[in-house]
């Protein structure tokens, strides 16, 4: 009867561990913006940006998707339960848009035009820091 258990708690928990996401460990950056320096996480490889919040509790301290060259970006929030606003930055480093990113939603949310980097922060931070499209970023690393 024991080994029974034993079995069936081992069965458990080896489904349990293949049906959750892998942790990836994110790297930080940090970024100069509106006077002040924020410390972001960091998506600047395919797997990184493929994972970026998903399955993440918080939005704190936000996320950098960075690629390698100016490109059409889209995003979406599949497996991603928070509010965000997400900056599109071209290869200047300047905000070319700011937009809203529901929780859970599929529909794609595109930059106007080619861009190297995607900004995502808790719904509302753009706006209380009063930043905008046509403000620029550095990036500190």
């Amino acid at each position: 009867m024991t080994k029974q258990i034993f079995g069936l708690w081992l069965t458990l928990l080896s489904i349990a561990a293949c049906a959750a996401p892998a942790q990836l460990d994110f790297p930080q950056a940090q970024l100069q913006i509106a006077g002040s320096r924020i410390v972001v996480q960091l998506a600047d490889t395919p797997e990184l940006r493929e994972r970026g919040l998903m399955f993440q509790q918080s939005a704190d301290p936000g996320m950098l998707l960075l690629y390698p060259a100016p490109r059409m970006i889209s995003l979406w929030m599949r497996n991603t339960d928070l509010s965000l606003d997400v900056a599109f930055i071209d290869e200047q480093w300047q905000i070319m848009s700011i937009k809203p990113l529901q929780p859970l939603d599929e529909t794609p949310v595109s930059a106007p035009a080619a861009a190297i980097a995607a900004l995502e922060m808790p719904r509302g931070w753009f706006a209380e820091r009063q930043i905008k499209a046509g403000d620029k970023l550095q990036l500190l690393k």
